[in-house]
């Protein structure tokens, strides 16, 4: 079987340049609703493990699971010189899927939070101007390991079984995006600048808007711990994300991106620039 999350990484970061040498570090949380899973599976494989999630393996097909799940996660961007942004990042969460069978539906879930490693790099390919945006290529790597422990017939919780099975997904990732900063001032603001050229503030609301398109490609496996069996597969994805930054004072922002493709994803955070 092949799982294929639709929403992808969050990026967390506009395709704006930093000054050479700066360091920012993100504290974020994100989460995935309603994220369709689908399940390539054929008549000879494994689809039953003892306690766990069932398919219907009588006959080849697609089958619709939903994950949702979220995770508090921690990035560091670094860029040494002009052009290129180095990142790391490192998230704690849960995630849990809800697998239809011939009967019911079985929601896979596990008490142990997962871990997430991200690592990539990001190409300002067109730095922003005053009257052009900023485009910015980013490429990542990503390792999820999730371990469930109850299945729950129907969803009711206190009917479910135990299970011992782990889930494991890499994700790679690549994406495409633009930004640009918007400053709003109102009549008092521009009339004083002047007066007030050293105050952060007096230089009005910077809004920096964000999105783009990203291509990723999934290879999953779900391991059955108890009998040794596993499963997994591989598909690619393409899905548009929205986003959007707001620097609060010369070296903070706030930020905020969304995905909405077969679900929706978000997150949302503090960011330090040094």
């Amino acid at each position: 079987m092949s799982g294929v999350p639709a929403a992808a990484q969050s990026l967390g970061t506009t395709a704006r340049q930093l000054p050479k040498g700066s360091l920012k570090i993100l504290a974020y949380y994100e989460g995935v609703h309603d994220q369709t899973v689908n399940f390539n599976v054929a008549a000879p494989a494994v689809c039953t493990a003892p306690g766990g999630a069932s398919f219907a393996c009588g006959q080849g097909g697609d089958v619709e699971a939903k994950g949702r799940g979220g995770a508090g996660v921690v990035k560091l961007v670094y860029q040494p010189w002009d052009s290129f942004q180095y990142y790391a990042a490192v998230g704690v969460g849960d995630y849990s899927l809800s697998v239809p069978s011939t009967t019911v539906t079985n929601v896979l879930t596990g008490d142990n939070p997962g871990l997430i490693l991200t690592g990539g790099l990001k190409a300002v390919i067109m730095p922003d101007t005053i009257v052009t945006p900023a485009v910015a290529v980013d490429a990542s790597i990503s390792r999820s390991r999730y371990s469930f422990n109850r299945t729950f017939p129907g969803g009711t919780p206190g009917v479910g079984g135990n299970i011992d099975q782990r889930l494991t997904m890499m994700r790679y990732q690549v994406a495409v995006e633009a930004s640009d900063v918007f400053t709003v001032k109102d009549a008092d603001e521009k009339a004083d600048d002047q007066a007030k050229l050293t105050s952060w503030r007096a230089q009005g609301v910077k809004l920096e808007p964000y999105g783009g398109v990203k291509w990723s490609r999934l290879q999953s496996d779900l391991k059955d711990l108890a009998s040794g069996g596993h499963s997994g597969g591989q598909q690619d994805t393409v899905s548009p994300f929205l986003g959007l930054r707001i620097p609060v004072y010369e070296h903070e922002g706030l930020f905020a991106e969304a995905s909405f493709v077969d679900g929706y994803e978000y997150a949302a955070g503090l960011e330090v620039r040094f």
